[in-house]
């Protein structure tokens, strides 16, 4: 499925600016069940761009400009081609083993999952069942369980948190699929990206029309498949990933300083559209 993305920041000051600096990941992601057919990035007011790729694999971007400006416009247009029509169907040859380093970053705590009694028991009825089920039963489980309700979190929620109030958005939930994972030793990692929404069983109803999250579990079955708990979904084709990490502090958005006492604001507008 061929899929376009049309992602726009405005960042309004109450005042001038004199330098803005500002790291973003907005993709594109490239592997082997998406590929980037066409990324622009637009700065304005413009100024430098260096293009870099993280420890994750993440594809970065450092913008700085020095302009006085009072307003930023940031925004992005990728056009992807995703291949993961049925994301239950086993890969023809088997997945590749973690290596150390991929272990360790998707079973430890981090700091917005850290290692909690209440997870552990939640996940301990799951951990005998075949890794590919249990992922799915849990993100049943959540997408049961817990209330979609924005507003109620912000960036900074931990995990504790939404285990304790039941409320969350696609972040919270996500994070809370990955701390029942790894209470029960399967690596899990955190993914932000787009959603192509619809009616269907098989298409996500939640979460457009701004950034969305999901995890990825790793099983010796399906290596990494994406496991929605805001839709109760596999992540199919329907899905377009920008980038992963331990968890959200690993791969916002934006994230950046500016020079001025002044406060700012910021507006975000995402559609996703079948390619022509």
């Amino acid at each position: 499925m061929r899929l376009t993305v049309h992602h726009e920041n405005r960042f309004e000051f109450e005042g001038e600016v004199t330098e803005s600096v500002m790291d973003v990941r907005l993709g594109p992601f490239e592997d082997a069940h998406q590929r980037v057919q066409r990324f622009q990035l637009r700065w304005e007011p413009p100024g430098h761009v260096r293009r870099y790729e993280d420890g994750f694999g993440n594809v970065g971007h450092l913008l700085t400009t020095m302009r006085t400006h009072s307003t930023l416009q940031l925004s992005t247009d990728i056009e992807v081609e995703t291949l993961l029509h049925d994301p239950f169907q086993q890969p023809v040859e088997a997945p590749r083993p973690l290596g150390p380093v991929e272990r360790a970053d998707s079973l430890n705590p981090s700091a917005l999952v850290p290692a909690l009694d209440s997870l552990s028991e939640m996940a301990e009825p799951f951990g005998l069942l075949e890794p590919f089920d249990a992922a799915r039963q849990m993100m049943a489980m959540i997408y049961e369980q817990f209330e979609y309700q924005p507003g109620v979190t912000d960036v900074t929620t931990s995990v504790a948190h939404v285990f304790q109030g039941r409320q969350g958005v696609c972040q919270d939930f996500a994070h809370l699929l990955i701390g029942l994972c790894r209470a029960i030793r399967l690596p899990a990692r955190y993914v932000s990206g787009y959603i192509l929404t619809g009616d269907h069983n098989d298409e996500p109803s939640r979460g457009s029309g701004a950034s969305h999250a999901w995890a990825e579990v790793f099983t010796p079955t399906h290596g990494w498949r994406g496991f929605d708990p805001t839709n109760n979904l596999v992540a199919n084709d329907r899905y377009v990933k920008i980038a992963l990490g331990r968890d959200y502090h690993d791969v916002p958005p934006t994230r950046g300083t500016y020079q001025g006492a002044v406060v700012g604001k910021l507006e975000v507008a995402v559609s996703t559209r079948h390619a022509h």
